[in-house]
């Protein structure tokens, strides 16, 4: 039988992607920092400064995305 192992860095990026997003859509209504203290909670203590780079990355990510497309006058 396999250990099945999760990587907090991954599962940090697309939470904080989707984040940013909800944050975007809701007009800052949820806040993206909220979120991502609700998903800490689940996170191990030994993970969760892998989960919070993971997090800030991908709202990075998601940032990037939606500057890219408004500089270049895509459907938001």
């Amino acid at each position: 039988m396999t250990k099945e192992t999760i990587n907090y860095d991954k599962v940090g990026y697309a939470d904080g992607y989707a984040a940013a997003q909800i944050e975007m859509l809701t007009l800052g209504t949820n806040r993206a920092n909220d979120i991502e203290k609700q998903r800490l909670l689940k996170v191990p203590e030994i993970s969760k400064s892998k989960y919070h780079f993971g997090f800030e990355e991908g709202q990075n990510k998601y940032q990037d995305d939606y500057s890219m497309d408004a500089a270049f006058g895509f459907d938001l």
